[in-house]
């Protein structure tokens, strides 16, 4: 399950338990309206009680293309270290955003990191 807010110039996220491929068809939409509408955006990802992906949410997470690419700036990662990796081979196949991981208890470090 994947929870999306956004406020100004930033996305929130929070991936709970398993991700699937309805989780990005609802994501992917949201994050390119956001990179269009704003010259940088900011993305924070919060994992909690995460679970990883079912095998059609990861290929999609794979096939994500934004347009704009470039205004994404930042993302945060906060959660356990166990998917930073995964995560991080994801998100660097669509963007050159400076990406970087925080662990569970940093999560107000990360949010900081994004919003300054």
């Amino acid at each position: 399950m994947m929870t999306i807010y956004k406020k100004e110039c930033k996305v929130y996220m929070v991936a709970q338990n398993r991700l699937d491929a309805t989780d990005y068809e609802n994501l992917i939409p949201q994050l390119k309206d956001h990179i269009q509408a704003h010259n940088k955006v900011y993305w924070y990802i919060e994992m909690e009680s995460f679970e990883g992906w079912t095998s059609s949410a990861y290929w999609k997470g794979i096939e994500i293309k934004l347009p704009n690419k470039e205004r994404l700036k930042r993302v945060a990662l906060a959660g356990n270290a166990k998917w930073q990796e995964q995560f991080t081979e994801v998100l660097i196949r669509f963007t050159k955003a400076h990406i970087k991981f925080f662990g569970p208890d940093e999560k107000k470090l990360a949010k900081e990191w994004i919003e300054k």
